[in-house]
């Protein structure tokens, strides 16, 4: 796994898949297609930031796609103008 703040990571990519995961190991993926998204997107960022769940991110390459921990909350609220 890798960090995302380490990466210059692509938050509002539509190639990234975003899913969280609660302390009980219940996993959700994270939609963010487009605008209306926006109210989920905030929900998620303040579970996280609340430390209730954990944001993982893949990123798809040309050869293999990595898995990143979302470990810099700031640059995923402004990259989705969150805050």
């Amino acid at each position: 796994m890798r960090s995302a703040k380490d990466n210059n990571f692509p938050y509002s990519s539509s190639t990234v898949c975003y899913f969280e995961v609660d302390k009980n190991g219940k996993v959700s993926q994270i939609y963010h297609k487009n605008k209306s998204d926006r109210p989920k997107l905030l929900e998620v960022y303040q579970r996280v930031n609340n430390n209730a769940t954990t944001l993982y991110a893949v990123w798809p390459g040309k050869w293999s796609s990595d898995l990143f921990i979302i470990d810099d909350l700031d640059a995923f609220a402004k990259g989705f103008n969150l805050i």
